[in-house]
């Protein structure tokens, strides 16, 4: 069985002297990438304090040489009547203060160069033993840190000296050997074991275990890594770094476009279907409660169970394929993949796309299956076994009609009954309809180095028996792959002359064209799936952003940003709000495929370019028949407008079919309508934002910017950019102010300094604790509409003192009671996130000259 367990050790120092990227003598970083004619100036980094915490638990031995301070006698710049939560008060050598409350601990220091750093806040399990906030004595430990201790604990905060790089040292380390799942990079939980004779928990000082799982979307978070490392593999190389540095750069790069790339070959269909996702069948998710592919797999998810050469019936040739997953030619199936009994292959029947779509199972964004799929399965299904006739599952109810579809799993528990989840079928109680889809192609041997040797098969060929893979690919999947083609195109496979990086760029761009080919089959302009219709969020077709747009711009309610029919129904197409976003991603992986094929496939490379150039040509089409891909442009300029058009007409619905004004306004007492309402009143779209959105909105933009050569174009795209942008600037995150100055590169104003301090107070171990918001220098604003019971702050905290999280997280959203007094409180075993939060932008910023390591 395979062991994907990790081990690392950091032992303070040696990390950093293993790792040092050295430069020739006196050469400073460069800028190997700034575009021409670029006017902003190149940022100058230094080394600034980070927060380095050790943790003691009560009880356990100390430094005989800590002298505790209970008093607060010290704290002479502040009157008496306002410090009467100060528990404990120190001045150290340095003139800093160390405030000691009932409610965590502040650091006061007067010298500091960002005004904004003056005050810094710690407190909750990060900074405070188990989340004890109530301190109670303190102690300098002479360098610039502080002994904090409570009653459940004892913690020693240093501030250690580390530049950026410093950093990105620990997190390259820790993706390499803790999060690394066969070059898949995503947060992990970790177990921690301190070396031998530490009674405290130093993450310096010990070994971490991991066993890396699936996530959602492992494509995604992988191809941001791989970003990542294709720059800091290019940077390094410009630079002339020692040949070790730019090897291990170039092999982390490879590893993880590598993982990616498999996604793409990993269900055998050979047609360029991205997966989510895949096991191994020895990982633990990966198991089902009777050991076959007959028994529930906890593992939620759209998953198929490779069966290449299996004799059993289940598989056998004369099972019927449907029509969209036959090839055209005569090439026969080497197997097939059948789907897994998971909580969503049973009930994910998803919402009704368009209001004007009736019943139709297209109408519905789940995994149902298409009638066509149907129709083709039932030639030879016996009477009394008829799809959608005998076996069907009731998914809705319109106008009091029940609606059924075919899902890929309907069991006798679900059949003509409600979808609901099953975990009773077996070998002995096997579903009545289990979907299979066929095998055309082994899974090409250049992927083999990210497999065990237990997984590859006598021919040479990985074991596609033991692959379990996740289908149900969404827009985010895509978007990622997109961007890392292009990236490892252009900047990664820059050597001819190197046989690794020249068949890595040969998949590369086979496997845009493929993916580029499914896009537009039949001019669908989405992900075709195994069920004969599109994944429930892979669409970029124009009816599935603006059906009915034109009806609903003739009613009153438009000019009030309601979009209701003539009865004054609610008749917004259920992805009007992603038009914006889509457009973009159509438009990116058009460039993109356009690029990459032209010199394999010239005559495809000119089509996808003449699909890329409909989105300039005209408006985009808002009633039958619509246009797929064109004027798409001007709805990429609409994210503003839309998200604004989305809460104003749920506020319509949730105020009784009543258009929102400062005269008739109504809260409900229920969070999203009055999110919704309150927004409306105020024509504040930032109360809906989708941070996940935003995240997304990255990869098209940064592959536009950088290949769109006409000016009047280029101007278009960063025009929709900068409506993102608005939201995004509060935020002060590298990854998209590093963006926002390559779309402007003639702006020498962008705050590239709150970018870099967001960098500077970034943790080095990246744990996800929860944070405490109880506190003076913020102020609370209402709940996000998608942020359920958690108040938002009116700007964003310094990222060592708040919780850990991707790129698509609210950063505004408080944890509010997430956590309480845990003398107990485990650091061994958290979960870590991976540095890519950080890598990506530092790699970027310094390849295109927007921050520079001075020596």
């Amino acid at each position: 069985m395979f062991n994907t367990t990790k081990r690392t050790k950091l032992a303070a120092g040696a990390l950093a002297a293993a790792m040092l990227f050295s430069l020739p003598v006196g050469q400073a970083f460069g800028a190997a990438g700034k575009p021409a004619g670029a006017q902003y100036q190149t940022y100058q980094l230094e080394a600034t304090p980070t927060k380095h915490v050790s943790y003691y638990k009560a009880g356990v031995t100390l430094p005989e040489t800590i002298a505790w301070v209970t008093t607060k006698d010290d704290l002479t710049f502040l009157p008496a009547a306002v410090t009467g939560d100060v528990t404990s008060a120190i001045k150290d050598a340095d003139g800093i203060y160390w405030i000691g409350t009932t409610n965590g601990l502040q650091r006061v220091n007067f010298k500091e160069k960002d005004a904004r750093d003056i005050v810094q806040y710690m407190a909750g399990p990060r900074y405070m033993y188990g989340g004890d906030d109530v301190v109670t004595g303190l102690a300098s430990d002479g360098q610039g840190g502080v002994w904090v201790r409570t009653a459940s604990g004892v913690t020693h905060i240093e501030l250690r000296m580390k530049t950026i790089l410093d950093k990105t040292q620990v997190y390259e380390k820790l993706n390499d050997s803790v999060q690394d799942r066969r070059g898949m990079v995503t947060g992990t939980e970790y177990t921690f074991t301190p070396d031998s004779g530490q009674t405290g928990i130093d993450f310096d000082m010990g070994s971490f275990t991991s066993n890396p799982k699936t996530d959602d979307n492992d494509g995604l978070w992988t191809s941001m890594y791989a970003i990542g490392e294709i720059f800091r593999y290019r940077t390094l190389k410009a630079e002339g770094a020692n040949q070790s540095e730019i090897d291990a750069a170039k092999a982390d790069a490879v590893r993880a476009t590598k993982a990616v790339l498999l996604l793409d070959y990993v269900s055998g269909r050979g047609n360029g279907f991205p997966a989510r996702s895949y096991m191994l069948t020895s990982e633990n998710a990966a198991q089902t409660t009777t050991g076959d592919d007959y028994g529930y797999q906890s593992q939620n998810g759209f998953w198929f169970h490779h069966r290449v050469s299996v004799t059993d019936a289940v598989y056998a040739a004369s099972n019927p394929i449907i029509p969209t997953m036959q090839r055209s030619d005569s090439v026969q199936p080497i197997g097939y993949s059948i789907v897994r009994v998971t909580k969503d292959s049973v009930k994910k029947s998803g919402d009704r796309l368009f209001p004007s779509g009736g019943t139709n199972v297209l109408n519905y964004n789940g995994i149902g299956l298409s009638q066509e799929a149907i129709d083709e399965l039932n030639t030879t299904r016996p009477v009394g076994q008829k799809l959608g006739i005998d076996i069907k599952t009731k998914v809705d109810t319109v106008d009091g009609v029940d609606v059924y579809q075919v899902m890929p799993v309907i069991t006798a528990k679900t059949n003509n009954n409600q979808a609901d989840e099953d975990k009773t079928t077996s070998a002995s109680n096997p579903p009545l309809f289990q979907l299979t889809v066929p095998v055309y192609e082994q899974i090409p041997t250049f992927f083999n180095d990210l497999f065990p040797s237990s997984a590859i098969g006598s021919n040479g060929f990985i074991d596609m028996n033991q692959i379990v893979y996740k289908a149900d690919t969404s827009s985010d999947e895509v978007a990622g792959h997109s961007a890392l083609f292009f990236t490892a195109y252009k900047y990664l496979c820059d050597d001819s002359s190197d046989a690794q990086l020249s068949e890595l760029k040969n998949y590369v761009v086979e496997a845009t064209h493929r993916m580029a080919n499914l896009i537009l089959k039949n001019d669908n302009y989405y992900i075709e799936d195994a069920t004969g219709k599109s994944t429930q969020w892979s669409r970029w077709l124009a009816k599935y952003f603006n059906d009915g747009t034109g009806d609903m711009q003739s009613q009153a309610q438009w000019s009030s940003k309601v979009g209701v029919d003539a009865n004054g129904d609610d008749a917004l197409s259920y992805g009007f709000e992603d038009g914006p976003l889509n457009a973009l991603q159509l438009m990116a992986f058009l460039k993109t495929a356009s690029t990459v094929t032209a010199e394999a496939y010239p005559l495809d490379s000119a089509r996808y370019q003449a699909a890329y150039d409909m989105a300039f040509d005209g408006e985009y089409s808002k009633a039958e028949p619509y246009a797929n891909g064109k004027g798409y442009i001007h709805l990429a300029q609409e994210y503003i407008e839309r998200r604004l058009i989305r809460q104003a007409t749920n506020a319509y619905n949730h105020m009784g079919n009543e258009i929102v004004t400062r005269n008739n306004y109504r809260y409900t007492g229920n969070q999203q309508k009055d999110s919704n309402i309150n927004s409306t009143l105020h024509n504040d779209w930032t109360q809906y934002i989708n941070y996940s959105d935003e995240e997304l909105g990255w990869f098209p933009v940064y592959q536009l910017v950088l290949q769109e050569q006409d000016s009047a174009r280029r101007a278009e795209i960063v025009a929709a950019f900068d409506q993102w942008y608005e939201n995004e600037v509060r935020e002060e995150n590298p990854f998209y102010t590093f963006l926002y100055q390559l779309a402007h590169p003639e702006d020498t104003t962008v705050d590239i300094a709150s970018a870099v301090r967001y960098m500077y107070r970034m943790p080095e171990y990246l744990v996800s604790l929860p944070a405490q918001y109880n506190r003076q220098d913020v102020l609370f604003i209402e709940n996000g509409d998608r942020d359920k019971l958690d108040k938002q702050l009116n700007y964003a905290l310094p990222t060592d003192e708040r919780r850990v999280m991707k790129n698509n997280g609210n950063p505004f959203r408080t944890d509010e009671g997430k956590y309480s007094v845990d003398p107990n409180f485990n650091y061994t075993y958290k979960t870590m996130e991976s540095g890519t939060i950080v890598t990506l932008p530092y790699w970027l910023g310094r390849y295109f000259g927007i921050i520079e390591e001075a020596k």
